[in-house]
């Protein structure tokens, strides 16, 4: 598909976005490593996460903060956002027949639309002109769509944070503002639907323009607890998991902040089923998803949601989140790419938090092998208040970036959005199906209930003896 007009490409090495920037020399670091070095380590015990929090940052530390501030500020004030995807070399995504995929819509190709409409009809002015409309249409579909998604990004100006002081979150804060992106987006689906678009019936500052506001202010950089989705409060409750003021973050820790944030706050409209194992392949378990939507544990639950199975049981909508490590070198194995691409296809996917060595970024959607994100790496006021038009707007963009699936970064998080039962029943059966087609290499186990499971472990354990 063609969106030669639409769609900026991804960034240049050394400007934001592309395979040579990132956000210092401690995220590459921390991309690099294992899974135990990037998330386990950088949480390590409460005392060492403690002891990390309650020092400032090193001179090295904060002189490269500063360089990278000084850098976005400039990008900002210059307006070089344009420049960076004019020197990438490419600015549009290649031509396709593959239909594009974005948070669970599909949009046809272009291409492959005129092919069709082609077949049979005879080459005349008004044929043409019908094509031309419909592409016309398809696109202007698409773009509207995509300057509906919510965009969070760096911000300067906020209240000190730290012991440092830290004013900004430039060149530390991309994978938690890519995490902001997902949360915000699935708070925006959940409460306005999938369908809507950004300036069609909003009226004015009423109705679902309400809502619009009403999800972004929990994202507004300020500490009381109605903005609990905010930078302050993510870091605050995160630092026993190793979040700290000023470091990179790997997406496990973020998922395992967010979990502990959406439990302990009861104005959350949505449950959240974190799949993460200490090590090994991740089991997504039906009991303890159907547990979590439906108001239980997701543990203790289990009993509860497997005898319930019958019916009239109230649904909570339920974000399910997957980190996983795909691979050891700086990309992700490829024998994973075409599970992470079929993923992006499902109608319950709401993207990936993950990027490139160094430089994380929220993942939207696909179109053949190449996968389309928003990148956090803009820097941008930070704002209190959402009543003036321009801080709102601030959080939206009207450009797109793509990248080859094979160039991600093997740390990653999958995100999911089941707004009914019967929306993760069928999200189950697509991933098991999909586990089925890659027996030896799939990136994610699936099971009825833990209990399942059992014989083959005991199994296990009888051959090692």
């Amino acid at each position: 598909m063609d969106w030669s007009k639409y769609l900026p490409s991804g960034m240049p090495a050394g400007f934001g976005g592309g395979e040579g920037e990132g956000d210092g020399v401690g995220e590459r670091e921390g991309y690099h490593a294992s899974q135990g070095q990037r998330d386990g380590s950088a949480s390590g015990s409460g005392s060492e996460a403690s002891s990390v929090l309650g020092r400032s940052l090193s001179l090295t530390e904060r002189t490269r903060l500063n360089l990278s501030h000084t850098w976005y500020s400039l990008v900002e004030t210059l307006g070089l956002q344009r420049l960076k995807a004019i020197m990438s070399g490419v600015s549009t995504l290649p031509p396709s027949d593959q239909p594009l995929y974005l948070l669970g819509k599909t949009y046809e190709s272009l291409n492959n639309t005129q092919a069709k409409e082609a077949e049979g009809t005879p080459s005349t002015t008004g044929a043409t002109a019908g094509r031309e409309e419909a592409i016309q249409e398809l696109t202007e579909s698409f773009a509207e769509d995509m300057a509906s998604r919510l965009w969070v990004t760096y911000r300067r100006g906020f209240s000190p944070m730290g012991p440092s002081l830290l004013t900004t979150d430039a060149g530390w804060g991309c994978t938690i503002r890519s995490g902001q992106m997902m949360l915000a987006n699935c708070l925006l689906v959940h409460h306005l639907g999938r369908d809507w678009r950004r300036g069609k019936g909003d009226g004015g500052k009423t109705g679902k323009n309400d809502f619009q506001r009403n999800v972004v202010s929990l994202f507004l950089d300020l500490t009381a607890p109605k903005h609990y989705l905010s930078l302050h409060n993510i870091v605050r409750e995160g630092h026993a998991c190793g979040i700290v003021p000023g470091h990179w973050v790997g997406p496990y820790v973020l998922c395992q902040t967010f979990k502990q944030i959406m439990d302990n706050n009861k104005d959350c409209p949505i449950a959240l089923y974190l799949v993460a194992e200490a090590g090994g392949i991740p089991t997504l378990y039906k009991s303890r998803g159907l547990a979590q939507g439906q108001g239980g544990s997701g543990r203790d639950g289990e009993a509860e949601a497997e005898e319930g199975e019958g019916d009239g049981q109230a649904w909570n909508p339920l974000l399910i989140l997957i980190p996983v490590t795909l691979g050891v070198t700086s990309s992700i194995n490829p024998c994973y790419v075409p599970q992470i691409l079929t993923m992006l296809s499902m109608p319950q996917s709401l993207g990936i938090v993950g990027g490139k060595p160094g430089s994380s970024v929220y993942v939207v959607g696909r179109q053949a092998e190449r996968i389309l994100y928003l990148d956090p790496h803009t820097l941008k006021p930070a704002y209190e208040t959402l009543e003036e038009e321009e801080a709102l707007d601030s959080y939206f963009c009207n450009s797109i970036h793509h990248m080859l699936a094979a160039k991600l970064d093997p740390s990653l998080a999958l995100a999911f959005y089941c707004r009914e039962r019967g929306d993760f029943e069928d999200l189950y059966d697509r991933l098991e199906a999909l586990a089925g087609k890659y027996p030896t290499t799939s990136l994610l186990s699936l099971a009825e209930n833990p209990s399942s499971q059992v014989s083959t472990v005991d199994l296990d354990n009888i051959l090692t003896f």
